[in-house]
């Protein structure tokens, strides 16, 4: 029973709101950068994690040079 009642919590935001999906736009960023840029892209698949917090961890064995 706890469970049950436990589980639209999961469903819901900070202050109660509900959790929305990224727009398409968002979505489609990922395959856009891919297209254009495939090291970039493995990149960032390695060093970036999401959930309840996003952070960006570079492997420091790896070091980058960033071209502008």
């Amino acid at each position: 029973m706890q469970f049950l009642a436990d589980e639209p919590a999961a469903a819901v935001g900070l202050g109660g709101r509900d959790r929305t999906t990224g727009s398409a736009a968002k979505r489609a960023t990922p395959s856009r950068i891919r297209a254009r840029g495939p090291a970039l892209a493995d990149h960032l698949d390695t060093t970036i994690h999401t959930g309840t917090f996003c952070s960006y961890t570079p492997d420091p064995r790896a070091p980058i040079t960033w071209h502008t």
